[in-house]
């Protein structure tokens, strides 16, 4: 039999050199592909990746999780970005406006008391060990005030069960705050 040689097909042949088709049916290797026609195949792939992703906005400092939970219900329990494969950008603007009609003030107000509450323990210093150098009481003093009056201000206008942790975490506050202060004094 005669072997092929460097990716040209030479025609199988039996033992008396002539021309065997159904050997050379049989043993008809698969067409390998070229580098380049690999790299021309590839290419369009890649390009086509690239357009499936939406551009980059942070969307997540814009919308909370329960805007994100919204959503997913909406489009029957799957994230919109997996029930879309390819999004414009028009598509996306679109989306954004949809999600940012979903918003409520009472996600607002709660994203807001959650900063308040991240920033006050920061500028109290607390934890020690990474915030120590924040440490500002005027500035710790008015986002516990704040704080407070924004609980205040949405209680029976938020539901119990979402405000009932920023109240123990204003307590919480509260009780470090003094005790700060007296142990610089």
């Amino acid at each position: 039999m005669v072997e092929k040689k460097n990716d040209e097909e030479k025609p199988v042949t039996d033992k008396a050199g002539k021309a065997d088709p159904k050997k050379a049916a049989a043993k008809k290797p698969a067409a390998k592909k070229t580098t380049a026609k690999k790299a021309e195949e590839e290419k369009p792939q890649k390009e086509s990746r690239d357009e499936e992703k939406p551009p980059k906005v942070e969307i997540e400092s814009l919308l909370d999780e329960h805007v994100m939970e919204t959503s997913e219900e909406e489009t029957g329990g799957a994230p919109a970005a997996a029930k879309e494969e390819e999004l414009s950008e028009e598509d996306f603007r679109r989306l954004l406006e949809d999600s940012m009609e979903t918003v409520t003030v009472a996600d607002i107000v709660l994203t807001m008391m959650n900063q308040l509450a991240s920033v006050g323990y920061m500028k109290m210093g607390l934890p020690e060990t990474v915030n120590l150098k924040y440490r500002d009481f005027d500035q710790a003093r008015l986002a516990i005030d704040t704080l407070e009056a924004m609980i205040k201000g949405a209680d029976e206008k938020v539901p119990a069960e979402l405000l009932q942790p920023f109240k123990a975490t204003l307590a919480n506050m509260q009780m470090n705050f003094v005790q700060l202060r007296r142990g610089q004094n």
